[in-house]
């Protein structure tokens, strides 16, 4: 008969997806009291703390991770957690090294897209976009981004 238990951080990880984030958070109290160098328990506070719209904690706690591991996914919730908290110069700093670590994650062109964009910088905004076209990204999304492109360019013409 197999091992039907799961491990502490599975068990943490089930609660989460139950959104049973009391429970998780009281778990990851524990454990990470007794494994407080264990980044697993780091970065599922930091899921918690984004769901629950705690982005300083959430922060915190992907910063901890990403002193242990460069991971682009990590630094990607890492640049979503200083968006969220309106931290604009981190956020694009996270997304950059997102994509320094992993140069075809179309998300977080579009994101830098954006977010220059939101600061009236259309040069880097559309090279963003631009690049953003150049991956395998599904078509109404080309559509979608070919539209912004066209109004950054209609702007840029009347400027």
């Amino acid at each position: 008969m197999e091992n039907q238990e799961l491990s502490r951080i599975d068990y943490i990880r089930e609660l989460i997806s139950d959104l049973r984030f009391d429970d998780a958070l009281e778990m990851l109290e524990i454990a990470s009291g007794e494994e407080p160098d264990n980044v697993d328990y780091n970065y599922e506070f930091a899921r918690i703390f984004m769901e629950t719209g705690n982005y300083p904690s959430a922060i915190s706690n992907l910063e901890l991770v990403t002193e242990k591991i460069r991971n682009h996914l990590i630094y990607f919730m890492l640049a979503q957690a200083y968006q969220a908290d309106e931290q604009i110069d981190k956020a694009i700093g996270a997304y950059l090294k997102c994509l320094m670590l992993n140069e075809k994650f179309a998300p977080a062109y579009k994101q830098l897209g954006i977010m220059f964009l939101g600061r009236n910088d259309k040069i880097s905004s559309r090279e963003y976009f631009e690049d953003y076209l150049k991956l395998d990204i599904p078509e109404v999304e080309k559509e979608q981004t070919r539209k912004i492109l066209d109004r950054i360019n209609k702007n840029d013409k009347k400027s």
